[in-house]
């Protein structure tokens, strides 16, 4: 009971960011993402919540999973069993490039509503998920920078520094969403050989081999969907 008491404390955190917060905070995300050196860092956070999309499609659509790996490259893996095509594999394919997106929205939503606690905790269950999913040592790694990270945060319990860190992080999936899907379309213009293996290629196959680019199309508009809706929520 003390313990559930405790959790309920930090999911009482009711502080707004200010609009002139919001605004900076997306103005850096923007200019950071856009550098390659500094977004090949912070996309191993993205790849986390990507690869935590396609867990959560598999298990709802009957799919064993097996575990997750992320590399240093930021790129990752999910190992799921199940039909290689039909419903199933299209809905776990799909689920990756919007996940972060829609993470960041679903914490936009719970901050905007008074339950900024709430969002970090949710933020922390996901990244503890993908933690004991991970079967090698550069997903354990990353996995645990972000728990501690914002565990800190968590645990403190600082109104304004919640805010601020539940601010950032959606700001960061929702727009890391989109940088993603474009990063995906580079590939299919550069490398055929390997967007074959992509998601959208995947999902292709897995439906009546439908066209790849119609794919690409719903990630992008579910990226940009998820990234609008967040910053106009947040401010």
């Amino acid at each position: 009971m003390v313990i559930w008491d405790f959790i309920l404390e930090r999911w009482s955190v009711q502080t707004q960011p200010e609009p002139e917060i919001v605004w900076a905070i997306t103005a850096a995300v923007v200019l950071l993402t856009a550098v390659p050196s500094v977004w090949r860092i912070l996309r191993q956070a993205s790849t986390i919540v990507h690869e935590m999309g396609h867990v959560f499609a598999a298990l709802l659509s009957g799919r064993r999973v097996s575990g997750i790996k992320l590399h240093t490259d930021t790129s990752g893996v999910t190992v799921s069993r199940g039909k290689p095509k039909g419903p199933g594999m299209l809905f776990t394919a799909l689920a990756g490039y919007p996940a972060p997106g829609l993470l960041g929205l679903g914490m936009a939503v719970l901050l905007t509503t008074g339950h900024a606690g709430a969002a970090l905790t949710l933020y922390q269950v996901v990244m503890l998920l993908a933690l004991i999913l991970s079967r090698n040592a550069v997903g354990i790694f990353s996995c645990l920078v972000s728990l501690l990270a914002t565990g800190a945060v968590w645990w403190i319990n600082h109104p304004e520094a919640v805010v601020w860190t539940v601010t950032a992080l959606a700001v960061f999936y929702a727009l890391a969403g989109v940088r993603g899907t474009f990063d995906l379309i580079r590939v299919h213009i550069r490398d055929k050989h390997q967007a074959r293996s992509s998601d959208a290629g995947q999902a292709a196959r897995a439906w009546g081999r439908t066209p790849v680019f119609l794919w690409l199309l719903f990630f992008l508009l579910a990226g940009f969907g998820a990234a609008a809706g967040t910053v106009w929520l947040l401010i």
